[in-house]
């Protein structure tokens, strides 16, 4: 997973990536889907996973009023945020983030509510290796957009040629593409 020489910048997802939250927010979503009347399968979590909070909830209840939608995911997140004290972080990721801290400039960039990106990073002790955090509340649109990569490489002053991201979803991957990173690795192929 080390990058090749000549990069200029590492780009993190978090969710999937650095932190293993995704287990942790299978569980919340299953259980507060379920109380309002949708049963969350493994494969449509998997599908779904990765994608902006609101788009999340549309998925599973489409036909929902938007005031409804918002009182799902602040059930959803408040569930989560009560337990992310129970995230672990992805050692083989994380690694890579300690042996580059200090030598190259890295940033987190993620589609998740800022509060809950923050906390999980906090969680598992890696804020401090990153220069730049970027979450939903920092970007127009969220993945497979690539705002947050564009924002992040411009705020590092890093050409987007020279960077690579680490990314665990096909959206977060698309996203980095958009933003012109020709290298984006796709950590499920060493995690495990």
């Amino acid at each position: 997973m080390d990058p090749p020489a000549g990069t200029e910048a590492l780009l993190f997802d978090c969710d999937g990536t650095l932190v293993d939250t995704l287990s942790l927010y299978r569980i919340c979503w299953r259980q507060v889907f379920g109380r309002h009347g949708f049963e969350m399968s493994d494969a449509w979590f998997e599908q779904n996973a990765g994608t902006h909070v609101y788009d999340f909830v549309e998925a599973a209840f489409p036909s929902a009023d938007p005031g409804l939608r918002t009182v799902i995911i602040d059930e959803g997140m408040a569930m989560f945020m009560a337990s992310v004290h129970l995230v672990e972080p992805l050692e083989q990721v994380v690694a890579v983030a300690r042996a580059y801290h200090g030598r190259l400039p890295l940033a987190v960039v993620s589609s998740g509510p800022d509060a809950a990106v923050r906390e999980s990073l906090a969680a598992v002790g890696i804020t401090e290796l990153f220069d730049v955090v970027l979450t939903l509340a920092d970007v127009a649109e969220g993945k497979p957009a690539p705002d947050g990569y564009l924002q992040a490489m411009a705020l590092l002053g890093a050409d987007p040629a020279r960077c690579v991201a680490y990314e665990d979803s096909s959206t977060g991957i698309a996203a980095a593409r958009a933003a012109g990173i020709p290298t984006v690795v796709d950590v499920r192929r060493h995690l495990g």
